[in-house]
Parts: C-alpha cells; sequence; structure tokens
C-alpha cells in the first residue's frame, strides 16, 4: 500500500492505536480497529490498512525489531548493590548483577546473569551464564520429608542437602521458588527454560532444555521433563512423573501418569492425551 505513514510504536493485537506497528499470524480474518498501521504478516491482507509487509515469520520478525530498540543493554562490570548480603566465597562470574536485598550463598554464578531485588541463592547451588531470576525468588530452597516416629509420636524430618544447578540462558520469573535435591540429587533446569512467576519446581527434578512454565505451574519431587515442553498455567505434575520431549500440557490439567509420547497434548483431570492439531494457543510455535 503505502509507506509515508509517519512515526511508529509498537502495539499489541489486543491494545491496538493508529501509528501502531503489528504483526498477525491468525488463521481467521485480521481485524483493525485502525487504518493508518503498519502490519508484519505472512501473506496478503484483505484489511485496508496503511501497510502491510509480508515476512516468511511475522512474530519472529516483530519480536527481532523489539529487542534491536528495546533489550537491556549488559553490563561489562559485575555490580553487586550495598544491600545485598553475598557470601564471602561465592563465585560471580564477570557482568553479573546482583539487585537490592538478594541473598546470596555459597554458590556459584556464571557470567552476564542478573538477580533483580529480594533473589535468594542458597548453599550449593551453581547458576549459569545471562541467567535473569526476578524479584522474590528462591533457587536451592528446602524441601519436607518427614516421618511420623512410631514410638514417640513426633515428626522426624529429613534433612535436605542436595543441590540445584540452573543451565545458560534461563528466565525465572517473579516468587518462583526452585527446591535442592532431597539427598545427592540435583535439581536442574537445562538451557533456555522460561519459568513464570509463581513456578514452584520440587525437589531432585531433572529438566531439559527449552522447557516452558507457564504461570503457577507445580512440578512435585523427581519429575523428569524433556526438551521443549510446555506446562501451561495452573497446571500440576505428581511426583516422579515423566514427560517426553515437546509435550504440552493444558491449563489446569494434573498428570497423574507418565507421558511417553513425543509432542503431545495432555489436558483434563486426570489429564490424558487429546487430539493432536498443527498449532496450540499460547504455544510458541517451532520453526521449520
Amino acid at each position: 500500500q503505502r509507506r509515508d505513514v509517519g512515526a511508529l510504536r509498537f502495539c499489541s493485537i489486543f491494545a491496538q492505536e493508529a501509528g501502531g506497528i503489528y504483526f498477525w499470524e491468525g488463521d481467521g480474518v485480521a481485524s483493525f480497529e485502525h487504518a493508518d498501521i503498519v502490519v508484519l504478516t505472512a501473506q496478503p491482507l484483505s484489511s485496508d490498512i496503511a501497510c502491510a509487509i509480508e515476512v516468511i515469520h511475522p512474530q519472529r520478525a516483530f519480536y527481532l525489531l523489539m529487542r534491536h530498540f528495546f533489550a537491556s543493554p549488559q553490563p561489562h562490570a559485575t555490580a553487586i548493590h550495598p544491600t545485598a548480603v553475598v557470601a564471602p566465597d561465592a563465585r560471580i562470574g564477570a557482568g553479573t548483577v546482583i539487585g537490592p536485598y538478594c541473598v546470596v550463598g555459597t554458590c556459584e554464578i556464571g557470567t552476564g546473569s542478573r538477580l533483580d531485588s529480594h533473589v535468594v541463592i542458597q548453599d550449593g547451588c551453581i547458576i549459569g551464564d545471562r541467567v535473569t531470576i526476578e524479584s522474590h525468588s528462591t533457587v536451592g530452597a528446602t524441601g519436607v520429608a518427614w516421618v511420623w516416629d512410631p514410638v514417640t509420636g513426633e515428626r522426624i524430618v529429613q534433612p535436605q542437602i542436595g543441590g540445584a544447578r540452573i543451565g545458560d540462558d534461563c528466565f525465572i520469573g517473579t516468587d518462583v521458588s526452585i527446591v535442592r535435591g532431597s539427598v545427592n540429587e540435583v535439581t536442574s533446569l537445562g538451557n533456555g527454560c522460561v519459568l513464570a512467576h509463581g513456578t514452584k519446581i520440587g525437589h531432585g527434578c531433572v529438566i531439559g532444555a527449552h522447557v516452558h512454565f507457564a504461570n503457577n505451574v507445580s512440578v512435585a519431587g523427581n519429575c523428569r521433563i524433556g526438551d521443549r515442553a510446555f506446562l501451561s498455567s495452573a497446571s500440576v505434575l505428581r511426583p516422579r512423573i515423566a514427560l517426553a520431549r515437546g509435550v504440552v500440557v493444558g491449563a489446569g490439567a494434573v498428570v497423574t501418569r507418565d507421558v511417553d509420547q513425543e509432542g503431545v497434548v495432555v489436558s483434563g483431570v486426570p489429564a490424558r492425551v487429546m487430539h493432536s492439531k498443527a498449532s496450540h494457543s499460547g504455544v510458541p510455535k517451532i520453526q521449520s
């Protein structure tokens, strides 16, 4: 159409404004509230808009453009806020930033990572490179395993002496808890994992690379999750569950048995395998 659209700002399709730049990858008919906009699209649009730019992967192009303008600059020097409490023998990598009121135990944190305010990293944890941990999250939290003493009637609590390891390039949102291993276990997250706000990971879990946890996911102890799995909001895994690579767990689902088939969708209470389809709402597509 035309190119003289003037200054633009990035906009969401769910909060439309005039003078916006958007992307569209929907299967239905695109609906826009304003004409003086630019849309990145994979196919011609019937809408009467100022400019449509056809690209192979519109969402990818949109995200790359936003990252170009808004990505946080990487610090070159390590910075520790004066209110943070850091163990003298903690190993902190170059360019890592530790924010206000953080508590960092005897642990190892890689290069270029960022801890926002009030983050707690317990003793024995290993945090990789370029990891972001947002406020009020804890890595290496203490789990609670106990039995009743049949003689005295008291609760006997097992000490939790394992560790926790976070891979490179992970994002951990606010109010996330990752429990350390129970005995000699290491609770581990692979590279590139995303843990959205409120997620809880139990002791001894082994999580593959690029796994996505949406808001308020609860994973009980000793679960095994394959690469590129996607756990939707408020889903729950009972202890010792194994998920194969690429499994999608629906919102609010309760997984009570292993899922050994790759790439399937499970949903419901208890969760069952659903009919497969080409794409799933809210799940980023793996580009060919």
